[in-house]
């Protein structure tokens, strides 16, 4: 564990230095051709290797950083010399080491047992969920404020285990459970729990048709559920009525567990009131009770489109049911932080493995950038087991991925938060890529701020709760989640592994962005307004917001992240003269 654990931390600290230069937290300045140093306050002086990439990015080299000479190892150092430049101190600072150490403690989990990328091509969609890095951009991406060692032993993805969910009775009074048309809660809790195990739940209860029954995460049970609900434990409100005897395996989320016992089941996406990344992973009520027409309203777009339908496949991983429970004291305040009102509910998706062809696999596209022991890309090892082209299969991948993002956007005004967690890679048996999925509805789709014909057909509940954008910053979903998102990193892997230039990739992206204006003139004032080819964008900048730690306890999650700062060089306006795109 040693070694996985210093492995671990000199991976974090590599990313730490390119991620905080890109957000200008850290300023390096040139020492050499293709060198670097950063001088900080403290006296301390880092050394690293380095390239400048699209959105002005820094690729750095792994195990070329040094501090005073020395190989660093623990990212934690490097966030104790460089407070001053990171504004941290007191509690702020305390809470950022310590969310930090978690994070590397996870990541040398992961290390002691990471598969290489010939294997995890080939994994189950979900065991392969648990070798995963984590968020690309964010530094603190593994933290989980509120897990113990036991409990990160027992939930986490990298511990490779799987556990029952604990089901709970709720009266009627206080939950909510919705779905889509073609289902029944009867339906949905008999195919989940089978006959004779929701006889047995429902035999635990006086009369239930009172109640609403809900599984939750077994963390959640005794944290949250068993200390903020003692009085209706203690009255019969809420009762618990046993245990699945399914097990469930967690994707990277850690609220989304899929079934690991009958993989025909649908996942189960549980609030768990643990702090990761940039909020706290409970489940929102509207949102949650709103997935179900979301979904359903999708599907009716999608269905009636012919290039979403049958050109290019483009999957949507349904939410079609889901169950909110509003705390009886806490949900009627509402200035209390938003977590406090997100505490105990559930939603249904469709997993993937339910919907691939003979011979097809499905890989997330987090885990294309990621590299195994023996340094090959999951991404290079498709290219090259594949049997085409680099630029051929780099092309299609784009061609499935970006033209219906666009179509949905520019034609549908929708916007989807498709980063690499929420998009899923369709493959052939030897890696060519054919589809992509795409799940994460109830809190990742908006729309736009102007009337479409199509919004007309929205339900109530989800036409209240889905957010609205000028065109512009809607486009945002595309240059935060995919270009800047993925297909920079994606851009450096390539380069490295396969000798893939840089520019070429983001030539094929502006083709395949221009490819769909000139095939969709119906479509140009919207493509216009959506700035696609401006000059330069917004920088998105993630780990400001999180090192702030100033938006972990507002009110509503949906407030907007002040994560805006400065602007870089759009890679989509044309190609950079010094190559970097």
């Amino acid at each position: 564990m040693t070694a996985a654990w210093r492995d671990a931390g000199a991976l974090v600290t590599h990313k730490m230095l390119g991620e905080l230069s890109y957000e200008g937290l850290l300023r390096p300045e040139p020492d050499g051709p293709g060198a670097w140093r950063l001088d900080l306050g403290s006296d301390v002086g880092y050394r690293f290797r380095a390239r400048r990439g699209a959105f002005e990015s820094w690729a750095v080299e792994p195990g070329s950083a040094t501090r005073d000479g020395h190989p660093v190892d623990d990212p934690r150092t490097l966030v104790v010399d460089a407070r001053a430049e990171l504004g941290l101190t007191g509690l702020r600072l305390a809470d950022v080491l310590a969310e930090l150490t978690a994070t590397v403690t996870n990541e040398a989990a992961r290390l002691g047992h990471a598969p290489t990328a010939a294997e995890l091509s080939t994994m189950d969609y979900d065991e392969a969920d648990g070798h995963l890095t984590g968020h690309p951009r964010l530094v603190l991406n593994k933290g989980r404020v509120g897990f113990s060692a036991h409990d990160r032993n027992k939930y986490a993805p990298e511990s490779g285990a799987g556990f029952a969910l604990p089901w709970l009775a709720v009266h009627r009074d206080h939950a909510t459970f919705a779905c889509v048309a073609t289902l029944t809660e009867e339906k949905l809790l008999t195919a989940e729990l089978g006959a004779d195990k929701l006889a047995a739940f429902r035999a635990k209860l006086d009369n239930p048709t009172d109640y609403v029954l809900v599984p939750v995460h077994p963390w959640q049970l005794d944290e949250v559920v068993g200390t903020l609900y003692a009085k209706e434990l203690a009255t019969g409100v809420i009762v618990h009525v046993g245990e699945s005897t399914d097990r469930y395996r967690p994707h990277q989320t850690v609220r989304t567990l899929a079934n690991a016992s009958h993989p025909t089941r649908l996942d189960v996406k549980t609030a768990v009131s643990v702090r990761n990344t940039l909020v706290y992973r409970g489940l929102a009520s509207a949102a949650t009770l709103a997935a179900p027409e979301v979904t359903t309203w999708l599907r009716g777009v999608h269905d009636s489109d012919e290039l979403l339908r049958d050109h290019y496949r483009f999957d949507l991983l349904g939410e079609i049911a889901s169950v909110s429970v509003r705390h009886p004291l806490f949900g009627a305040v509402d200035e209390l932080p938003y977590r406090f009102h997100e505490t105990l509910g559930a939603l249904w998706r469709e997993p993937i493995r339910t919907r691939l062809a003979d011979g097809e696999r499905a890989i997330s596209f987090a885990a294309l950038p990621y590299r195994g022991p023996d340094g090959v890309s999951v991404i290079a090892h498709l290219v090259t087991s594949s049997g085409l082209s680099t630029e051929d299969w780099t092309r299609g991948l784009l061609d499935i991925l970006l033209t219906p993002l666009l179509h949905w956007l520019l034609a549908h005004g929708v916007g989807f938060c498709p980063h690499g967690q929420n998009l899923i890679l369709v493959t052939s048996a030897t890696g060519k890529p054919k589809h992509v999925a795409i799940k994460d509805f109830a809190q990742g789709v908006d729309l736009l701020d102007e009337p479409l014909p199509g919004y007309d057909q929205l339900g109530a509940s989800a036409s209240a709760d889905m957010l609205r954008w000028p065109a512009h910053l809607l486009a945002q979903s595309l240059f935060s989640s995919v270009f800047a998102g993925q297909l920079r990193f994606l851009a450096e892997v390539l380069d490295e592994e396969l000798g893939f230039a840089r520019p070429r990739l983001w030539a094929l992206v502006r083709d395949i962005v221009s490819a769909y204006r000139d095939t969709h003139p119906e479509t140009a004032a919207r493509f216009d307004a959506c700035r696609l080819f401006a000059p330069d964008v917004e920088r998105v900048c993630l780990n400001r917001e999180h090192l702030a730690g100033q938006g972990f306890d507002k009110v509503d999650r949906d407030d907007e992240f002040d994560v805006r700062f400065g602007r870089a060089l759009n890679p989509l306006a044309g190609p950079d003269p010094e190559g970097a795109w």
